[in-house]
């Protein structure tokens, strides 16, 4: 009884620090599912209020959730290499508020908190000797203060992949809009307000990269900006190109067309690559895992009746 006891609460407790992480970041939903969820909100209207009702109770849980962080956050200080690096990283993430910092500091105490506190419980329920279940509550805290950035480097990962994947096609989008008539800037926010559905990091990026153009901040200064950002590499050999582009006054539809014939080649051979590695890394369980189980089964009933056989 004292067994299952112990199990249940760890399980409640691993379940809610997990649930309250994902609350606060996975933002990453379907993009059919969040533009469902906009026209709902649209469609319902003052009347109805449906949509903006859910949307609403979400926005005041995840602020409910940041007050709790931001409160175990405190008066925390931290040292300006490592401030810079954190806000980096949540820049890299979609996290571009003030107080996310702060946030994400007070997430990782407080699941240190929640899982040294579940260990030592779990430690003296099970009567376990005090010096073993405070060894077993700090190894529960310092994975607890690591998970949150084991979380954010996943997002940053997958915001990356995003990125990279959807970058042919804004490329796309903007030289057809350079070729309109537009110019570059007004290309970029086109752009990025079109490509709010198909992918939000990208429509995100190109629309601070115009917040920066409008605050007087040259091109080459927003455009540099937005490859340090990110950090992904074809998105930092098309800002490269823009800016030689920029300095030479050479057409900038035909770099565009250039440069999206190029990612799309690369992406090409991406795929292909990995396409070529994946017998190699189903050679692993198949030998390991498949194969032992399919010997068992095919030879199992034979050697069975062999050692009847000669029991006889």
């Amino acid at each position: 009884m004292t067994q299952s006891l112990m199990l249940g609460l760890v399980f409640a407790v691993n379940f809610a620090a997990v649930l309250a992480l994902l609350i606060l970041f996975g933002r990453g939903r379907h993009p059919a599912a969040r533009r469902m969820a906009e026209l709902g909100t649209d469609a319902s209207g003052p009347e109805r209020g449906g949509g903006a009702s859910g949307l609403e109770r979400r926005r005041s849980r995840i602020a409910l959730l940041s007050g709790v962080f931001k409160a175990f956050s405190g008066s925390v200080r931290q040292d300006d290499r490592r401030l810079a690096r954190l806000k980096t990283a949540l820049w890299q993430a979609g996290y571009s508020r003030e107080d996310s910092v702060r946030v994400f500091t007070g997430a990782r105490i407080f699941c240190a908190a929640v899982f040294a506190v579940l260990a030592l419980a779990a430690g003296m329920i099970g009567r376990r000797p005090f010096p073993g279940a405070l060894l077993m509550a700090f190894a529960s805290a310092l994975g607890g203060y690591l998970l949150p950035r084991i979380v954010l480097n996943r997002m940053i990962n997958r915001r990356q992949e995003q990125i990279a994947r959807s970058l042919p096609d804004a490329i796309d989008l903007l030289v057809i809009s350079v070729e309109a008539g537009l110019g570059l800037n007004a290309a970029l926010l086109r752009v990025g307000q079109d490509m709010a559905v198909r992918c939000r990091p990208i429509s995100e990026e190109f629309g601070r990269v115009n917040q920066e153009l409008r605050t007087g901040s040259s091109r080459e200064k927003a455009l540099r900006n937005l490859s340090d950002r990110n950090r992904v590499e074809d998105l930092r050999i098309f800002v490269g190109a823009l800016i030689l582009t920029d300095r030479l006054g050479t057409s900038i539809a035909d770099t565009l067309r250039v440069q999206a014939d190029s990612l799309r080649t690369r992406l090409r051979q991406k795929a292909e690559e990995q396409a070529a590695k994946a017998g190699i890394k189903l050679l692993f369980p198949l030998v390991f895992f498949i194969l032992p189980a399919l010997i068992l089964i095919l030879m199992g009933p034979a050697v069975i009746s062999v050692i009847r056989t000669f029991r006889q």
